[in-house]
């Protein structure tokens, strides 16, 4: 594996050394005090623009302090490949290819790039700060932060990895096929310690997570129940061995699990079933025979694209509380081509445009003309990276 990183060259022109200065006690008290005038009124502001707005005040204060006004005219340049995968972490955009992970900035530069991974099924998902790359049904994985690669592991021939998550504080559960196992599960710390271990012989693994606490893991399997089949969400207990409860969801197959807010969600193809922290089924949403397309969660909402056709491309927007209750449901005449969601906000890219929503799908804001782009990622703070065949940009609304 290679890691190359863009530096200064040793030699590079330094600029002339001038006087320094020293400047009497008063001014520097005058200027310490001046930072601090300015920082506490900064302070105060966005304190009370969050008190009295409804949170897209403070987003908009959110977006200027991070990206200024013009971050939408920057460009993120990449290799074109459909094997491609992306995430964001802070500012950098993250594209993973089959051979390299690039964290990228929005000058169009790459700050780092990692090569040399070997990934035949690149999958790829972001936490705490880091990115893990893994290949599905292959034997490599590698968790890395913009700085450094924190870890590497490889399986024995003829085994793989089935998943891989980082939870929001860097945590990571791994799914992995093992002999003489149906599967096992490894947890790691946020500092890359393994910290827990669970094999399995009764069901398949299909899927594992870290609890928002760092305190339990939840493992997704599928099995038999009373002669029916179900799917299987069992928390561990990080400190015991023995499982701590089960949720059992008969006659559904969830193919992806996912959170809004302090429950977890399972999608399969026919349906989302929602199950609480403590194991309980608190409810559930069917798709009445439509196709699911496309899904996304939200910090707590659920939003789900379905067609009519399985073919189809034209649909329905759905979106579900925590609860699965329904928040609403928009028609979408246009051709829809990916559908992303992050804090209060659902982003919507058609075939030509970009649309904002908030969680109640009133539209936040819009974007004409977005050339060839193909998959955007939503942030928490309202904005969006729009991403084409060799470039993405970050829309600031």
């Amino acid at each position: 594996m290679a890691d190359y990183r863009q530096e200064q060259p040793d030699n590079a022109q330094q600029p002339p050394q001038q006087e320094e200065r020293t400047p009497g006690r008063g001014g520097l008290f005058l200027r310490r005090l001046g930072t601090l005038l300015v920082t506490a009124l900064i302070v105060l502001g966005i304190v009370a623009v969050s008190m009295m707005g409804d949170g897209k005040t403070l987003d908009r204060v959110r977006r200027w302090l991070n990206y200024g006004s013009v971050a939408e005219e920057d460009r993120y340049t990449f290799a074109a490949d459909a094997n491609n995968r992306y995430g964001q972490i802070g500012e950098y955009l993250v594209v993973l290819s089959q051979n390299y992970i690039q964290f990228l900035e929005d000058s169009g530069t790459a700050y780092r790039t990692v090569e040399e991974l070997g990934l035949s099924q690149p999958a790829l998902d972001t936490g705490g700060g880091l990115a893990v790359a893994y290949d599905v049904g292959g034997q490599n994985l590698f968790v890395v932060s913009p700085e450094e690669t924190r870890l590497e592991l490889s399986l024995p021939e003829g085994y793989g990895y089935i998943s891989a998550r980082l939870n929001d504080s860097g945590w990571l559960a791994v799914t992995s096929e093992k002999s003489g196992y149906r599967g096992a599960v490894t947890v790691y710390d946020d500092t890359q310690e393994l910290v827990y271990e669970v094999d399995l012989s009764s069901q398949f693994v299909v899927d594992a997570c870290v609890t928002d606490d760092c305190r339990s893991v939840v493992v997704v399997t599928y099995g038999e129940e009373n002669g029916a089949f179900c799917t299987q969400l069992t928390w561990y207990d990080l400190t015991e061995e023995e499982p701590a409860q089960v949720a059992s969801l008969t006659n559904h197959v969830g193919f992806d699990l996912g959170q809004a807010g302090e429950v977890y969600v399972s999608v399969s193809d026919s349906e989302v079933a929602f199950v609480g922290g403590s194991g309980g089924v608190v409810g559930g949403y069917s798709f009445g025979g439509q196709y699911l397309q496309d899904y996304a969660f939200g910090d707590d909402f659920t939003a789900l694209f379905l067609t009519r056709y399985q073919a189809g491309s034209i649909g329905t927007i759905v979106l579900l509380d925590s609860q699965g209750n329904l928040l609403g449901a928009m028609d979408i005449s246009d051709e829809i081509l990916d559908i992303d969601a992050a804090g209060d906000y659902l982003a919507v890219l058609q075939s030509n445009a970009l649309v904002l929503y908030h969680r109640d799908l009133t539209e936040y804001s819009s974007l004409e003309d977005t050339d060839y782009a193909s998959h955007v990622l939503m942030d928490g703070d309202g904005s969006a990276v729009v991403i084409g065949g060799n470039e993405a940009w970050r829309y600031l609304p």
